[in-house]
């Protein structure tokens, strides 16, 4: 049987937000690394197209923040907004290892930049995509 800590950490709202980005970065990483290793794409570009690819929606309202608003579209397009914004500066932390680290791994410089972005993402989910039914949970 799992410990009340155990189960509290399991249960936060931050730890199924970041189970989901782990599956959001698989595919981020996988499809970015094909277009480099294909050689279909230079990094940059190529970031522009695994990026967008790597939404997560449907799995955060169904299992992070357990949404039951019946208005899909409306928050779908605050969720847009938000990670559009986590995608901005997920993408400029990229771009920006890039051009200052040199030979810095594109798989190495797409970690930093989801990391950062982790926390702006998870914030505006949180606090302004799924505010309502969040509140009454952690």
């Amino acid at each position: 049987m799992a410990s009340p800590l155990a189960r509290a950490v399991v249960g936060h709202s931050f730890f199924r937000f970041c189970l989901v980005g782990a599956v959001g970065f698989l595919v981020d990483a996988g499809l970015l690394m094909a277009l480099i290793e294909a050689g279909a794409l230079e990094p940059i570009p190529a970031r522009v197209v695994s990026i967008l690819v790597a939404v997560t929606w449907l799995l955060n309202r169904l299992l992070t923040f357990r949404s039951d608003d019946p208005r899909y579209l409306f928050e779908w397009s605050r969720y847009a907004l938000i990670n559009g914004i986590g995608a901005l500066v997920n993408y400029g932390c990229y771009v920006a290892c890039l051009l200052l680290i040199p030979g810095i791994s594109p798989l190495l410089a797409l970690a930093v930049g989801s990391a950062v972005a982790l926390i702006v993402n998870y914030l505006g989910s949180r606090h302004f995509v799924f505010w309502q039914d969040s509140a009454s949970r952690s």
